[in-house]
């Protein structure tokens, strides 16, 4: 399928969706724009970047674009090189915005209210280069008896219904969950790297570290710019029965250890780094010693208390963090 082009020049709110054979999840993803209220006013568009799909993404939408809404545009763009953080650099070169930027991953639902108030919000707070929101769950099925002890992992978080900046100075310093976020143009042009230059690359399918969309955030909360939670902007991350799984549970929470390391660093001005590198082995001593604490803590529980099993997991992933290369 060749790229839908854009209808107009520019555009006050880009939402893009990065996607990899998607094509049975990108359908539910564009129901929900269908629903977008409170847009009167407002130019805005949805980019659907291919991340090098297989299957048949690009006839889900170009049969969506077929009917779309008249007062927005649906575009497709396939970005051939394999990697999300790819997906989204292209997602920003082909958004028409003049501004604003919303990241969707094709199992984010928007709340029908999702596009307005994420516009709203950018509009009322030029210092602000990036804001997210509340993430719910939807699952196919009743959640487990641990699901609130590890849904984290799974990136459902809700941080309050009160407007806050996530500062650098905070302890513990946080960040907006990447699901739903809106970064601005300027912000991503002035703060983000280009790929060769990040720590993370992206997921390693073996050992499910990450953490590449953490890593742009903390650049962009390095900056001049502000990074805030808006509680109006709320999405539901769709989660399948598999994702439910113990083993898959359990790989899932070691990798978010693989990933404390190179997230680390990310907190830091390059300066720094080194530094922080050397460092290194008390990282490995403090982890190390952090773990076995736990475990001999919880020794007597672990095997009853899944949720406790999927924490001494994550840290012996921590321990191992400095050595995984994410490429």
């Amino acid at each position: 399928m060749k790229p839908i082009e854009s209808m107009a020049t520019q555009v006050d709110f880009t939402v893009t969706i990065c996607t990899y054979n998607g094509a049975e999840r990108i359908g539910e993803v564009l129901d929900q724009l269908q629903k977008q209220v409170g847009t009167e006013g407002i130019e805005w568009e949805v980019v659907v970047v291919d991340n090098n799909s297989s299957d048949r993404t690009a006839e889900v939408v170009a049969s969506y674009a077929q009917t779309w809404r008249k007062d927005s545009q649906l575009r497709y763009i396939f970005e051939p090189k394999q990697g999300v953080f790819y997906a989204r650099i292209k997602a920003v070169e082909s958004a028409q915005s003049k501004d604003l930027i919303g990241f969707l991953d094709d199992d984010n639902l928007p709340a029908e209210n999702w596009v307005a108030e994420a516009y709203k919000f950018g509009k009322e707070n030029p210092q602000v280069g990036a804001y997210g929101g509340i993430i719910h769950a939807k699952l196919d099925e009743t959640p487990p008896p641990y699901f609130e002890q590890v849904k984290g992992y799974l990136t459902i978080f809700n941080r309050g219904k009160t407007a806050f900046c996530y500062k650098r100075s905070d302890r513990p310093r946080r960040i907006p969950p990447a699901p739903g976020v809106a970064i601005r143009k300027q912000t991503w042009e002035e703060t983000i790297p280009p790929p060769e230059k990040l720590l993370i690359a992206g997921r390693d399918e073996k050992t499910m570290a990450a953490g590449e969309d953490a890593e742009m955030m903390f650049y962009i909360q390095n900056s001049k710019w502000e990074v805030w939670h808006n509680p109006k902007m709320e999405i539901w991350h769709h989660i399948p029965s598999h994702r439910l799984e113990k083993d898959y549970l359990l790989k899932l929470a070691r990798g978010y250890g693989f990933s404390i390391h190179p997230t680390r660093l990310a907190r830091y001005y390059p300066w720094q780094r080194p530094f922080i590198l050397l460092l290194t082995p008390f990282y490995i001593l403090r982890d190390s010693l952090k773990a076995l604490n736990y475990y001999l803590r919880n020794k007597d529980s672990i095997s009853k208390d899944f949720g406790k099993a999927c924490e001494l997991e994550c840290l012996i992933g921590q321990i191992y963090s400095p050595f995984i290369k994410l490429y």
